[in-house]
């Protein structure tokens, strides 16, 4: 019987010590306080980092309907094509997309290119010519 007690009690002790560990109360209030998309967007940025709200943004209301190429001009952050990507589709190489839009280290020549939408240091850009 004694036993049982001292296991129970290290049980409530381990559980109490990883649910404050991985803060679960926390995150239950954030997971239902925040939408998906909002929680994304604190992720990953809308127009910094991956830049998911920006993509998104360009995704919904020009209603793309084949990949885009994307371009992240700060490369201390993943690739950001994942956030839209369609399997199996052709690349449009009409339009680019640009994120962290660097001057002085940036691969994309500006003045090949006009520019449809632009927010801060992003641009959905369409090829000239």
């Amino acid at each position: 019987m004694k036993k049982n007690k001292i296991e129970n009690f290290v049980y409530i002790i381990l559980l109490i010590f990883l649910t404050l560990f991985f803060n679960f109360f926390e995150n239950v209030y954030l997971v239902s306080k925040y939408s998906y998309e909002k929680r994304l967007i604190f992720n990953y940025g809308y127009c910094e980092k991956t830049s998911y709200g920006f993509i998104k943004y360009i995704n919904e209301k020009y209603k793309l309907e084949k990949n885009i190429p994307i371009y992240n001009d700060d490369f201390n952050y993943p690739y950001s094509e994942a956030f839209i990507h369609k399997p199996k589709q052709e690349y449009d190489e009409k339009f680019i997309i640009v994120l962290n839009y660097n001057e002085k280290n940036s691969k994309i020549k500006m003045e090949n290119y006009s520019v449809v939408e632009k927010f801060k240091n992003c641009f959905y850009l369409k090829k000239n010519g």
